[in-house]
């Protein structure tokens, strides 16, 4: 509490990377069957999203709204 808010360069420089990543679109890789993949996903009452990835890159999405 009781302390200035400072924007520096550091912080302009990560909310513009922010800014760009949101707004291209992704890419998309080609699965390497000799690569380990990672899944990443989440869900709730209302739907369900995963991803498949390798080394850090997307190779798919997948997403579904659930019926209530």
């Amino acid at each position: 509490k009781n302390q200035p808010f400072v924007w520096d360069k550091s912080c302009e420089e990560s909310f513009q990377e922010l800014k760009r990543r949101l707004t291209t679109a992704p890419v998309l890789v080609l699965p390497d069957a000799k690569e380990p993949f990672e899944v990443y996903c989440d869900a709730s009452k209302m739907g369900l999203g995963g991803v498949l990835m390798q080394r850090g890159r997307v190779v798919a999405y997948a997403s579904r709204q659930l019926k209530t």
